[in-house]
């Protein structure tokens, strides 16, 4: 009789999913099928909407998900990773081991040929005088959302909200 276990591990960074990789090659396609992007914005009372057709900047519209980077060296032993599978997806959890990690999880949900679907994102910020907290989520072929809150110490905290599709 054998018993298996899950077990969360440290893993070398050769097994990290190379997330600023994955966001470059996504700034390449979108930027050669010149996708469009639909964004909705909310800060604080303010809304806003906004339709681009073919000049959108990728770069720059993707710029927050390429500094997640979860490859780099510095990452070496500052985030656990543990993994499920169930209804032909696979699920990568990497959680931050190191306090001082601005970067605190990413969600990495593949599909049964191991294509990217989504990536989920959590990073905060915090200092004497500023703390931030920002939720990042990208779904292939559909769109991507951030929320968050920015909060100053003698000042009011200021939430916001960018919900974008894509647009083919």
């Amino acid at each position: 009789m054998v018993l298996v276990s899950c077990q969360n591990a440290t893993v070398n960074p050769t097994a990290f999913f190379d997330t600023k990789h994955f966001f470059e090659h996504e700034i390449t396609i979108l930027t050669e099928q010149k996708t469009g992007i639909e964004k909705h914005l909310v800060y604080g009372e303010n809304k806003d909407s906004l339709t681009i057709f073919d000049t959108v900047n990728w770069e720059k519209e993707l710029q927050v998900f390429t500094v997640l980077d979860l490859a780099k060296p510095s990452n070496r032993n500052a985030f656990k990773v543990d993994s499920s599978s169930s209804n032909n997806q696979t699920q990568i959890n990497y959680t931050s081991t190191d306090k001082k990690q601005t970067l605190k999880t990413v969600k990495i949900v593949r599909d049964g040929q191991y294509n990217v679907k989504i990536i989920e994102a959590i990073l905060t910020k915090t200092n004497s005088l500023y703390q931030s907290f920002t939720y990042l989520r990208y779904v292939t072929d559909s769109g991507f959302s951030m929320h968050g809150t920015q909060s100053v110490k003698l000042g009011d905290d200021e939430n916001y909200l960018i919900n974008a599709r894509f647009v083919h």
